[in-house]
């Protein structure tokens, strides 16, 4: 997969998607472009950029639109803004980390993040400064209007953008990480998640809302009925890891880091370093949100924090 022209995929008259390990969605109004999501790095958005030259020639990026602020979404900003002078736009949470993108390995580690934390792996995203705010409704352009949709459990304030192709009649449901295709279940089986229960909300709400095509930005565009598989997986997932917890804790308290270690262990993982900071801080999540629906408990025993069942 890449970011070439023979990777774009066109959903309806104004609307497709480059198919890449992280989905870049493209729609068209009134002669200029517009783009959700940016992959990687640098070098994506250049090839972003040049692809939309060759697929659309004389047609300028007006605007970049991030769903979220994660690097593999926000990547391609900089160079983008750079070569272009589009604008950016995002949810208003989310551009505190688009603008501080070191933030985000401050909050996978809990504090200051050490240096091997600023490797290839936890690459820091060129930071890029936000020019307009999204919040939930609508936006309207000439020949498209766009619906944004707050998603938030994977990020604090994670938002989906639908777009509506006056045109043809066609809506495309950019769905950020609103939920994950199989093959990114299949090999993670525990995705990142801020905040599990929101997650299992708004997957409710992707179910609840009748598109043409929905693009999950990690997975293949689908239609409607795909689309409820997938979000039924990706629900059935996360019941699953609490299960799992409950398992671990109910006849042993135990810390965080035990917890995280057992689940591994039961799925089979050899964690390296990225995974202990991401599955890690998505098992502190569940911890949270399992303790604030009144699942579990902790007590400060012999200067350590364990969790066990409620009884």
């Amino acid at each position: 997969m890449g970011l070439d022209a023979l990777s774009y995929r066109k959903l309806s008259v104004r609307t497709g998607y480059f198919s890449n390990s992280t989905n870049v969605g493209v729609f068209e109004s009134n002669g200029k472009l517009y783009v959700v999501d940016t992959a990687d790095s640098a070098d994506d958005g250049k090839q972003i950029v040049d692809s939309l030259g060759t697929l659309f020639p004389g047609k300028p990026i007006a605007a970049v639109i991030n769903t979220h602020g994660h690097s593999d979404h926000v990547g391609g900003n900089s160079a983008i803004v750079a070569l272009t002078q589009a604008e950016v736009w995002a949810p208003n949470t989310e551009s505190i980390f688009i603008e501080h993108p070191e933030l985000v390995g401050d909050l996978y580690w809990g504090g200051r993040k050490f240096s091997a934390l600023e490797s290839h792996m936890f690459r820091t995203a060129t930071p890029c400064h936000v020019t307009r705010y999204i919040t939930e409704g609508k936006i309207e352009l000439e020949d498209v209007f766009l619906e944004i949709v707050p998603l938030p459990g994977h990020f604090f304030d994670q938002s989906g953008i639908i777009v509506h192709d006056k045109t043809d009649g066609a809506s495309v449901f950019f769905l950020g990480d609103g939920f994950f295709g199989t093959k990114i279940l299949k090999r993670y089986w525990i995705p990142f998640m801020q905040d599990e229960e929101l997650f299992r909300q708004s997957v409710s709400k992707i179910e609840s809302i009748e598109c043409t095509w929905y693009v999950p930005s990690h997975g293949k565009a689908c239609n409607y009925d795909r689309m409820l598989a997938l979000a039924e997986l990706n629900t059935i997932i996360t019941y699953e890891t609490e299960n799992l917890i409950l398992k671990i804790l109910h006849d042993k308290p135990s810390t965080a880091e035990e917890i995280l270690k057992q689940v591994a262990d039961f799925a089979g993982f050899k964690m390296r370093l990225g995974q202990i900071m991401l599955i890690g801080t998505t098992i502190r999540s569940y911890l949270s949100s399992m303790e604030r629906r009144g699942l579990l408990e902790f007590d400060v025993y012999n200067n350590m924090l364990l969790w066990h069942e409620k009884k």
